[in-house]
C-alpha cells in the first residue's frame, strides 16, 4: 500500500486531531507507516507557517520596515523550524542587548528567543519574506536609511582611469584662411590602496600650429575617517568657499563628511515634538502633501528623521489618537542653505600655501556650524595668513515669517607701502513660502560696510603688483553693495512664473548695474512644453549713463512616440537682443534603436543680423566599454567635423576591465564563467570574457543592490546569487562577487527503492558536501553538475534520513540545456 501514500492521506485526512489552536493540524503517525515521511518531518509540517529546514534568501522587515535582503538559516527547534539569525543580522535589526549577547556567546547564529522573549517572527515563504516584530523599547532607534558602519566596504586595491578624447577639424573656403586641426585628451583617475585613495586630473591639448601642451590640473590623496565622520585630503586642493572666498592651494583639509549621514538627517528639517495620550498615529504634511507617518506610544514623542523636502513650507502635524480624536499643530519650516538640524554640526579645517595666485602665501581656515534649536543655527570662522586676518560670525533664525540668515565678516590686512586696511562685510538672506498661494521668495543682500574690507586673494594680488609696478584692479573694495531677489509662483495647471532681479553699486564712480528677468514655463498633458523669458539689463560705466540691453527668448518642445523606445522630439526657439539681433533655431533628436544606444540630433540655426545659416548634426553610440560620437556642421564659407570617445578602465587583481566611465565610487562585479550576462543597473554593461564588469557609479555609505540578468550568457552556467548588497565608502572601488556554477543542468526525479518520491524540501548535497539543491514536488530535483558521472545525497527530517542518487550523463546528452532522468534512491531509510 506504500505506493498509494497520497491516496491514503486523502482518505484518512478526516481522522486528524484538532489541537488547541484550531489552525494547527496534528497527523497520526500510524497513518504514514510504510511511507517516506519520518516523525520529525511530520511534526515540522504540522506547524502553521512551517518552513523546511535549510538556507533561504529573504526580504527582512522589522516592524514593517524593510531593512534588507539576507541569507537566513532555518533550524529544527521544538518540533518545528525557526530562523537562526547571524550576528550581522542581529546587529542590523538593532537590539539594544544584541552586541552583549553576541560577545558573550560563541554561537554562529541565534534564535529570536535567545535575544528576547517578546520578539516575534513570521515567515511568508511564498513571498520570500521574513517579518520580525519587536517592541520599540528593545531597539536602538536609528534614523531612516541608517547603515551600520561595520557594513562599510573600503573596496579593493585598484587603479582606474577615465578618458575623454576629442578631435576637431575646420575647413574654410577662403584661400586666405588656413584650415585648423586640434585634439584634446582629458584623463582623470586614481589608485586605491586600502582606505588610502590617490586622485589625479590632467589633460593634453594639441593643435597643428603649437604642438602638444600638458596640463596637470590637480593631484591629491584622500582618506575617509569613518570613526569621526570626516574626510581627510592632502595635495592640490580647493577651499569650499562657504564663508570665505574660494581659492586653490597646496596643503591639507579635514572636514565633516555629510555623506556619511543617513538621508533622513542630511540637509535641514525641524524636529517635531508632541504628546500622545494613547497609542497614536502621527501624520506630517507639507503644502498639502503627506511626507511622513509613524505610530507612537503614549507620552512624549520626538520625530527627528524627516527627509529634507523643500526649503520652505510649514509642517502641519496631526496626532490621531486610538479613540479617533485628532490634535493638530503647526511647525514652522523655512530654511536657507546654511540651516542645520538641532544638534547637528559641521566643521572644515584647511591649511597650506595658496596656488594660482600672483603672490604665494601660507594660510589657514577654520569654520564651524551647529544647529542649536529648530529655530537657530550658529556659525563662525577665521582665516589667517601673512599680515592678514578675517573673522566671520553669524547664523540662521527660522520663524513663521521665514528663514533669516546673517553673516558678518571683519578683515584686517597690511597693504603695500606699509599701510593697512580694515573693514566689514555683511551678508543677509531671507527665504519664505506664502501659503496657500505657493509663492516662494528668496532674497539675499551683500553689503560692504566700509571700503577697507579685503579678500585674501585681493591682498596677494595687490602685493604682487606693487613689486612689478602693474596696476591692480580692486574689485572687492570697489563694490559697495549687491541685492538679489527671486520670486517663483506655481499657477497649477497653467504653468509657473518667476521673477529674478539683481542690482549692485560701486564706490569708485562707476554707475549701478541692474538685471531684471521675467519667465514663464508650462508643460501640457501631451508632453509639449514651452518656455518664455524677457530680460532687461543695464551695465554701469563711468559716464553715469550705462549700457541698456533687452533680450527676449521663447522655445517649444514637441515629443513624438514618447511611449516608444525610438522616441523623437522636435524643438524650436527664437532669441532677440538689441546687440545680437534675431536668431532662429530648430532641431530634431531621438533614438534609432530599441535598446536606446544610438541617438541623433539634426539642427539648423539662422542668424538674421549676419545673414548666416548653419546646418549640423550629430550621432552618439553607447557601447559596453566606450561611448563614441561624431558631429558635423556647415555654414557660409566653412565646414567642420569632430569625433569623440569616452571610456574607462580599471586595473585590479583579476586583470584589466573596461567600461564607459567611472564615478569616484564604483563597483567591480566578478562572476566567473558568466560572460555575456547583463547587469540590471545598465542594459549595456555585460560580464566580459574574464568574468568581470564595472558598475560605473554606486552611492557611498548607502546600501546598493546589484543584480545580474543571466540572459546572454552560456547555457551551461548558472548564477547562484540573485542579488548582492554593498555599502561602499566614498571613493572606493568595491568588489561584488557572484557565485557561479558551471556544468550540465539535471532535472532528476528521485524515488525510493519502493518507487515513492522522496520528500519535498529534502536538501541535496554534492560529493564535497556543498548544498546544490532542494527537492520539489514529486521528488523532482534541479541541480547543475560539473562532472558527467557522480553521486548526489539527499537528506531530510532530522538529517538521519538520506539516500544516495547516482547519476551518469550520456555522451549525446552533454550539450542539452536540460537533461531529464529518473534516479532510484539507494540506502534510503524507511519512514515511520
Amino acid at each position: 500500500m506504500k505506493k498509494y501514500f497520497l491516496l491514503i492521506l486523502i482518505l484518512y485526512f478526516p481522522l486528524y486531531v484538532i489541537a488547541a489552536d484550531e489552525s494547527e493540524y496534528i497527523f497520526d503517525p500510524s497513518l504514514f507507516k510504510g511511507g517516506h515521511f519520518d516523525l520529525a518531518s511530520l511534526e515540522i509540517l504540522s506547524k502553521p507557517g512551517a518552513v523546511p529546514t535549510g538556507d533561504y534568501k529573504l526580504d527582512v522587515y522589522v516592524n514593517q520596515v524593510f531593512i534588507g535582503k539576507y541569507d537566513v538559516q532555518y533550524h529544527a527547534k521544538n518540533n518545528s523550524s525557526e530562523p537562526c539569525f547571524s550576528p550581522g543580522l542581529i546587529n542590523d535589526i538593532g537590539f539594544k542587548n544584541g552586541e552583549d549577547i553576541i560577545r558573550n556567546s560563541n554561537k554562529k547564529c541565534f534564535f529570536l528567543s535567545d535575544i528576547s522573549s517578546l520578539a516575534r517572527e513570521k515567515t511568508e515563504l511564498s513571498a520570500l519574506k521574513l517579518n520580525i516584530s519587536v517592541p520599540q523599547a528593545l531597539l536602538n532607534i536609528k534614523p531612516r536609511g541608517y547603515v551600520n558602519p561595520d557594513n562599510y566596504d573600503s573596496g579593493e586595491n585598484i587603479g582606474f582611469i577615465n578618458y575623454l578624447v576629442n578631435y576637431y577639424h575646420i575647413s574654410y573656403s577662403s584661400e586666405n584662411t588656413d584650415n585648423f586641426d586640434s585634439g584634446w585628451l582629458s584623463v582623470n583617475g586614481g589608485v586605491n590602496l586600502g582606505a588610502l585613495q590617490y586622485r589625479q586630473v590632467s589633460n593634453v591639448a594639441w593643435n597643428k600650429n603649437d604642438g602638444y601642451t600638458w596640463n596637470n590640473i590637480r593631484s591629491y590623496i584622500q582618506r575617509p575617517l569613518v570613526t569621526i565622520m570626516s574626510q581627510f585630503m592632502a595635495g592640490q586642493l580647493v577651499t569650499n568657499g562657504r564663508f570665505f572666498s574660494g581659492m586653490s592651494y597646496n596643503g591639507i583639509n579635514l572636514s565633516t563628511a555629510d555623506a556619511m549621514l543617513p538621508d533622513s538627517v542630511r540637509g535641514y528639517a525641524p524636529v517635531i515634538r508632541g504628546i500622545a495620550s494613547s497609542n497614536a498615529k502621527v501624520v506630517v504634511r507639507q503644502n498639502g502633501q503627506e511626507i511622513y507617518q509613524t505610530s507612537v506610544p503614549p507620552g512624549n514623542f520626538e520625530i527627528n528623521d524627516l527627509y529634507p523636502t523643500s526649503y520652505n513650507g510649514d509642517l502641519q502635524v496631526q496626532v490621531i489618537e486610538a479613540d479617533g480624536t485628532v490634535k493638530t499643530f503647526v511647525v514652522p519650516f523655512s530654511a536657507v542653505p546654511e540651516s542645520m538640524r538641532p544638534g547637528m554640526s559641521r566643521y572644515n579645517f584647511a591649511v597650506g600655501r595658496t596656488r594660482n595666485t600672483q603672490k604665494k602665501s601660507a594660510f589657514a581656515d577654520i569654520t564651524y556650524q551647529r544647529g542649536l534649536t529648530n529655530s537657530v543655527t550658529a556659525n563662525g570662522g577665521v582665516r589667517v595668513a601673512e599680515d592678514y586676518v578675517a573673522t566671520v560670525f553669524g547664523g540662521v533664525y527660522t520663524s513663521t515669517f521665514g528663514a533669516f540668515g546673517l553673516n558678518t565678516t571683519f578683515s584686517r590686512a597690511k597693504l603695500p607701502g606699509n599701510t593697512s586696511a580694515e573693514g566689514w562685510m555683511t551678508q543677509a538672506s531671507w527665504s519664505k513660502t506664502f501659503e496657500p498661494a505657493g509663492t516662494t521668495v528668496s532674497l539675499a543682500t551683500y553689503r560692504y560696510s566700509t571700503s577697507g574690507y579685503r579678500e585674501l586673494t585681493e591682498i596677494l594680488g595687490a602685493r604682487s603688483n606693487s613689486q612689478t609696478g602693474a596696476d591692480w584692479l580692486n574689485y572687492t573694495s570697489g563694490q559697495r553693495s549687491r541685492f538679489d531677489i527671486t520670486v517663483s509662483q506655481s499657477l497649477g495647471d497653467y504653468g509657473n512664473i518667476f521673477i529674478t532681479g539683481a542690482t549692485q553699486n560701486y564706490r569708485d564712480g562707476r554707475s549701478r548695474d541692474t538685471q531684471l528677468q521675467l519667465g514663464y514655463s508650462k508643460t501640457f498633458n501631451n508632453g509639449i512644453s514651452m518656455n518664455a523669458s524677457l530680460a532687461r539689463q543695464r551695465t554701469g560705466n563711468y559716464d553715469n549713463v550705462g549700457v541698456m540691453e533687452t533680450a527676449t527668448a521663447i522655445s517649444f518642445s514637441v515629443p513624438f512616440s514618447s511611449n516608444s523606445p525610438r522616441s523623437v522630439s522636435l524643438s524650436a526657439s527664437y532669441n532677440y537682443s538689441k546687440s545680437s539681433g534675431e536668431q532662429y533655431q530648430t532641431s530634431a533628436s531621438g533614438m534609432m534603436d530599441d535598446a536606446q544606444t544610438l541617438s541623433y540630433n539634426l539642427n539648423a540655426t539662422h542668424d538674421k543680423k549676419y545673414a548666416q545659416t548653419t546646418l549640423g548634426g550629430s550621432l552618439q553610440k553607447r557601447l559596453a566599454d566606450v561611448n563614441i560620437g561624431m558631429n558635423a556642421s556647415t555654414g557660409k564659407g566653412y565646414w567642420q567635423v569632430s569625433g569623440n570617445a569616452q571610456g574607462a578602465l580599471a586595473v585590479h587583481s583579476g586583470g584589466l576591465t573596461f567600461g564607459p566611465y567611472l564615478g569616484d565610487t564604483f563597483a567591480l562585479v566578478e562572476a566567473k564563467g558568466a560572460e555575456g550576462a547583463k547587469l540590471f543597473t545598465s542594459s549595456q554593461t555585460r560580464i566580459d570574457s574574464n568574468g568581470y564588469a564595472l558598475v560605473p557609479s554606486v552611492t557611498p555609505y548607502r546600501y546598493n543592490n546589484i543584480s545580474i540578468d543571466p540572459q546572454g550568457m552560456k547555457g551551461n552556467v548558472e548564477v547562484l546569487d540573485s542579488q548582492k548588497r554593498v555599502a561602499p565608502v566614498a571613493g572606493s572601488g568595491v568588489k561584488v562577487k557572484f557565485r557561479t556554477r558551471t556544468g550540465a543542468a539535471l532535472l532528476i526525479k528521485a524515488i525510493t527503492d519502493s518507487g515513492m518520491a522522496i520528500p519535498m524540501g529534502a536538501q541535496v548535497y554534492d560529493s564535497q558536501s556543498n548544498l546544490v539543491g532542494i527537492t520539489g514536488q514529486s521528488g523532482q530535483i534541479y541541480v547543475r553538475v560539473d562532472q558527467p558521472e557522480g553521486v548526489l545525497t539527499a537528506r531530510w527530517g532530522d538529517g538521519n534520513a538520506y539516500c544516495a542518487l547516482p547519476y551518469k550523463i550520456k555522451e549525446n546528452e552533454i550539450n542539452q540545456p536540460l537533461i531529464n532522468m529518473t534516479v532510484p534512491c539507494n540506502n534510503s531509510l524507511k519512514g515511520m
